[in-house]
């Protein structure tokens, strides 16, 4: 989920979460507890069906940051430290 949003890199609707997620109940297990956390802020648009979407906030553009860095790091150790 942090990665999906932090690869768009700008407000993601609810709809194209569940699509890279995979389930709705998921999906929106993960958006409270993000939202809980201070992660991702949720704003319902003044559109027809009043689609929601959601942004990372500044705390959550941080913590993508660093999963991507550990995720970097997993891959093994540079090719300068060989």
């Amino acid at each position: 989920m942090l990665e999906a949003l932090a690869k768009r890199g700008k407000p993601t609707k609810y709809k194209q979460l569940v699509l890279a997620v995979g389930f709705s109940t998921t999906t929106s297990r993960c958006l409270k507890a993000m939202m809980a956390n201070g992660i991702v802020t949720r704003r319902i648009l003044d559109e027809p069906y009043r689609p929601v979407e959601y942004r990372l906030t500044m705390k959550g553009q941080k913590l993508a940051e660093l999963a991507t860095q550990i995720e970097e790091l997993s891959k093994g150790p540079p090719q300068a430290f060989l």
